[in-house]
């Protein structure tokens, strides 16, 4: 099992940039599967 951890970064609401999508990538990678299984948690953001 591997635990990737994240902090900060806009994932992508409509007319934002993605911002953490070389990490996204990086981290699907680090799977070694083609369709890996994962969990996203978000937290509160725009208050």
């Amino acid at each position: 099992m591997k635990i990737i951890a994240i902090g900060s970064g806009e994932i992508g609401r409509p007319g934002t940039k993605v911002e953490t999508l070389a990490l996204d990538k990086e981290a699907i990678k680090l799977t070694g599967k083609k369709r890996p299984k994962l969990l996203f948690i978000p937290t509160a953001s725009g208050e």
